[in-house]
């Protein structure tokens, strides 16, 4: 966020900023607006230069060879794809032909990468400060990088999420789309004092897949005896291919690597069904939740003042878990009974048709399936109900009594307890633990955070669902107050 001329200034001396730190940093922006300006203008032209100079030393099929390479499958290149942008600085700075396997023929060229050949081909041609771009972009690999601050139109502090160097980074038109907490996979590059953005993919990287690379990061630093720019390097290929993955994953709108605790695609969604009689559907469906006596699912219900029943819920679980031993049971869906609503919340497919069949069996023609409602990972993070009905929608009036106020109070107060209790759910991206747990560890911390992270994008807007106060609680309870 911009500091204003009379705001506190950021150095901690208690001053306003135009009365401390405002005239040294108009002086560093000068100087790096210089620098930008200048590698700039001397890049100016350079890739289709670089493209042509691979094509006629490195042979015509080295694209397709660093494509392949790059993917890691045998891929024609493709100039639309969402990784060619990450592709050309790695093609440019960090691709080299393997002796090997490769169809270069100029023995010269194995093992060097295009931008050193390039420099040592053209020598005394090839203008001072370009030489100095080019050697900071080949010393430089790429990393998954974490938005930290962004000056619109000026620039960024990014961390590297991998050796959590942090930097800050002169950018006029990724400091315009980039936010706070977003990823990208790129690679930098040091130029006359100031550090740029040399390469960055496309496709930007939402805060819940940095669990997948924190667990990438705790895999690589077990027993290594390199770090920073060189544990970067030892692992290039495997960086890569999770770059790939999680890209791929988001372009296809699917959620990356994320599996409920039976080992199911995670897949959110709320079924809804009308029922004849409140009490009729609780004493079918009662037996769902083992080893919780009756007494105790009706303790919080609410009855007419003929004592019927008239509103409960209570949650579905099973004996044991599949893919986790050690667990007694495992909780499977959260049924609410509501006049002559019955509706219950899963995270699969799977379990959706399995509450289904339960709910035909058990109630016959008492209970008719009405819709579903359907979640993306993003919304599910914020538990925001966006409905994907498929044609079988809520109907008018269902939609009008949802922006009813005291309905989405009703919401609202769902919503804060299903976050009170998350935090002691042991979750699949945590590897089984739960979040009370997960933050006792650096790592596992820093994994929460990103969850909680994606869950802010969502909280405290119009439709989230989540209000601003129940992720303060959230935060709170994890002892992850933001600064």
């Amino acid at each position: 966020m911009k500091v204003g001329r009379n705001d506190p200034c950021p150095c901690g001396s208690g001053k306003k900023y135009k009365q401390c730190c405002l005239a040294a940093s108009r002086a560093v922006d000068s100087s790096g607006d210089l620098a930008w300006r200048r590698a700039r203008r001397v890049l100016e032209g350079f890739p289709p230069r670089m493209m042509r100079f691979i094509s006629d030393a490195y042979g015509e099929d080295a694209l397709d060879e660093a494509w392949q390479t790059f993917l890691a499958r045998d891929d024609g290149f493709d100039p639309e794809s969402p990784h060619i942008e990450a592709f050309t600085g790695w093609l440019f700075h960090c691709w080299s032909p393997d002796p090997l396997e490769t169809s270069v023929v100029d023995e010269s060229l194995h093992d060097v990468v295009p931008s050193t050949a390039y420099l040592e081909r053209n020598g005394r041609h090839v203008d001072p400060a370009l030489w100095r771009y080019l050697e900071s972009c080949v010393d430089e690999p790429f990393s998954f990088y974490e938005v930290l601050r962004c000056d619109a139109g000026r620039g960024l502090r990014l961390r590297d999420v991998l050796t959590a160097d942090e930097h800050e980074v002169l950018e006029r038109a990724a400091s315009e789309s980039l936010r706070a907490d977003d990823i990208v996979y790129a690679q930098l590059a040091r130029f006359d004092g100031v550090v740029m953005l040399e390469s960055c993919a496309s496709v930007v990287i939402p805060p819940v897949c940095k669990v997948q690379i924190v667990k990438f990061r705790t895999k690589i630093m077990e027993g290594s005896a390199v770090s920073g720019k060189a544990l970067l390097r030892e692992w290039d290929y495997e960086l890569r291919d999770l770059y790939v993955e999680l890209v791929e994953s988001l372009v296809a709108g699917k959620p990356p690597a994320l599996q409920n605790t039976d080992g199911d695609d995670f897949s959110p969604q709320r079924l809804v069904f009308d029922i004849d009689s409140a009490q009729a559907a609780f004493d079918a469906l009662s037996h769902l939740a083992i080893d919780t006596p009756r007494e105790e699912l009706l303790a919080g219900a609410e009855r007419d003042t003929g004592g019927s029943l008239l509103s409960t819920r209570f949650t579905w679980t099973e004996a044991g878990n599949p893919r986790n031993v050690a667990w007694g049971n495992t909780v499977l869906g959260d049924i609410e009974i509501d006049g002559k609503r019955l509706s219950v919340r899963v995270k699969s497919a799977e379990r959706a048709a399995r509450f289904r069949d339960i709910v035909a069996a058990a109630l016959g023609d008492a209970a008719r399936y009405r819709a579903t409602e359907h979640q993306s990972i993003e919304r599910m993070m914020a538990e925001a109900a966006e409905r994907g009905d498929g044609g079988a929608g809520l109907d008018e009036e269902s939609a009008a009594l949802q922006e009813l106020p005291e309905v989405k109070a009703r919401i609202a107060e769902m919503m804060a307890r299903h976050y009170e209790s998350w935090v002691g759910e042991p979750l699949p991206a945590l590897d089984g633990r739960t979040p009370l747990e997960a933050v006792r560890t650096p790592d596992g911390r820093e994994m929460v955070e990103a969850l909680v992270r994606q869950l802010e994008r969502g909280g405290g807007t119009a439709g989230a669902g989540v209000d601003a106060s129940v992720i303060a609680r959230l935060r709170s309870r994890l002892g992850l107050l933001r600064e």
